[in-house]
């Protein structure tokens, strides 16, 4: 029996993408590194991403509020790949591709998204603030179209 925990990121890109984890998994701790540079600098300065972040266990050591990014971000993209199905297109793909005009704004400014994983980060009650009642219904089935293309 070993008592080393296993990565909760890793494991999250394990199941969304059992094939190739690797960049799903790359990608969720990129962005909760640089979310969390974003909050509090000092946590992230003179960090190796490739030895401490992907290789080592860097969120544990983080104080819990801090841990709390990783885990809301974690479970943002595990619910957002079950709903709309997982391509890897999705880390590069811009968000004009799905996203009508009318949220490309608030999403980019609000949410700093830039491509259509970045939507995972954003809960799904705030599509419809963004594009009204029946927008987000359209936009996941939108999403699930560029899935099935692109897989």
């Amino acid at each position: 029996m070993t008592s080393e925990i296993p990565d909760p990121i890793r494991t999250a890109a394990m199941l969304v993408s059992p094939d190739s984890p690797e960049p799903l998994e790359r990608r969720i701790k990129n962005d909760v590194f640089n979310s969390i540079a974003r909050i509090k600098p000092a946590a992230t300065k003179d960090v190796d991403f490739d030895e401490q972040v992907m290789h080592g266990n860097f969120f544990a050591g983080l104080p819990p509020p801090l841990q709390g990014i990783a885990i809301a971000r974690t479970e943002g993209v595990l619910a957002f790949y079950n709903r709309v199905g997982w391509s890897s297109a999705f880390l590069e793909a811009e968000l004009n591709q799905c996203v009508p005009e009318e949220g490309l704004q608030p999403l980019q400014e609000r949410y700093h998204a830039r491509t259509l994983h970045d939507l995972a980060y954003v809960h799904p009650k705030h599509f419809a603030k963004m594009l009204g009642k029946a927008g987000p219904a359209a936009l996941w089935e939108a999403l699930k179209r560029f899935a099935e293309q692109k897989v």
